[in-house]
């Protein structure tokens, strides 16, 4: 299908220059909000924890919701509508735990005190400071175990584990209310069930009027260690994926190809990166799928691209490589306006339906991704083979 009725014969690489110089500005200036202005991590990878409640009282606004949180001690938050419903919104909060190592020092302190002369060998929270598990030196009954517990400052669920309570015959692991006991080298292993940041949260909603009957719809907490290594696998991921594809361009085309196809992709990538920060959009696990979709497609366009200047090269070996590189560019953009185009209209209606979900930032940075993409495979990459290819000329007659 083509676009244009008649042949075009645009001169792309006459503009190259100017073209290169905006492209340089906007990478300069990605790469100074980047590292000045710094992205705005998800809790995917700086931890924290992320709650998304549906009330039923329309007087639950994001100004009482943000009250009822500053009351309970949490400083950074940020609530968002979400969903269909005009009461459901996405609660994220930089807490895991509602216990810090200050508060931890005091309730093993005032545990350990209750404990009598019972040794304690480990007294221990979850990293979502959910559960306690305390090793003892000798075995006390559970209820004895959870009013220390109590005394101490510690809040439980009070809620049974059935889980649990089914594998004790094989573990030989006893749970009462909401504490599990079992044996392990000569110590009492004692795990503790505690109300967590998102229950506490839900409890304090409901205390309100406008919070009555307020439902959890989900709830996930990552913790800084976790996020701190989720990060550095998606920035190990997108390096992995650009080194191979330089790899297989030079393999496939021509190792003159290879920096120009790479040059391309890290300016997509900085570029919707830097858009990202400027407009204090999170960038979480999804914002790394939509970068290396934003890889994938952007690469397919640009090798269209350099497979027809390796045929073209291949019928007229006595035509200037730019000549050759303008002919394909012209050849090929019908495809690349119809392919671009097609995709954009996928995307756009994606980042319109799911407006109001966890589908917006991704579809955003496709949004971005898709225009910036192709806007490189003709502004970016060609232009980049022509001057690589000059430079291997003058080493190679050097």
């Amino acid at each position: 299908m083509q676009i244009f009725k008649n042949k075009t014969n645009f001169d792309f690489m006459g503009k190259a220059r100017t073209f290169a110089i905006l492209s340089t500005v906007a990478v300069v200036v990605s790469l100074a909000a980047t590292l000045l202005l710094k992205p705005k991590f998800g809790i995917d990878f700086v931890g924290g924890t992320e709650i998304q409640v549906k009330f039923k009282d329309s007087q639950a606004t994001v100004g009482n919701i943000k009250s009822v949180l500053k009351k309970m001690g949490f400083t950074g938050m940020d609530v968002v509508s979400f969903g269909a419903s005009e009461t459901e919104y996405l609660i994220r909060l930089k807490e895991v735990s509602s216990i810090d190592d200050t508060k931890r020092s005091q309730l093993k302190s005032g545990f350990e005190k209750n404990l009598g002369k019972t040794k304690l060998n480990k007294f221990e929270f979850s990293p979502g400071g959910d559960k306690l598990t305390v090793n003892l030196a000798a075995e006390l009954p559970i209820a004895e175990v959870e009013s220390a517990a109590k005394s101490a400052g510690l809040d439980l669920t009070g809620e049974a584990n059935d889980e649990d309570a089914e594998a004790t015959e094989e573990t030989a692991r006893r749970c009462e209310s909401s504490t599990c006991t079992w044996t392990f080298k000569d110590m009492f292993v004692y795990e503790i069930s505690l109300t967590g940041v998102t229950e506490q949260v839900m409890s304090e909603f409901r205390k309100e009027s406008w919070g009555e009957g307020a439902e959890k719809m989900r709830s996930e907490w990552v913790g800084a260690k976790v996020g701190e290594q989720l990060r550095n696998a998606g920035i190990s991921s997108i390096l992995y994926a650009l080194v191979f594809i330089m790899v297989y361009i030079a393999f496939r085309f021509d190792l003159r190809f290879a920096p120009g196809a790479v040059i391309a992709l890290l300016h997509d990538i900085f570029i919707t990166l830097g858009i990202f920060t400027l407009l204090r959009i999170e960038v979480t696990l999804a914002t790394v799928a939509a970068l290396l979709t934003i890889v994938g497609y952007s690469l397919n366009d640009t090798i269209v691209v350099f497979d027809r200047i390796r045929e073209n090269l291949a019928v007229s070996r006595e035509v200037k490589l730019q000549a050759v590189v303008n002919r394909s560019l012209n050849e090929t953009l019908s495809r690349t306006i119809m392919t671009s185009v097609t995709t954009l209209l996928a995307v756009l209606v994606l980042y319109t339906v799911g407006w109001k979900t966890s589908l917006r930032d991704f579809s955003f940075a496709l949004v971005v991704g898709v225009i910036v993409g192709t806007y490189s495979s003709i502004y970016v990459a060609t232009p980049a083979v022509v001057w690589f290819d000059r430079f291997f000329s003058k080493k190679e007659k050097a």
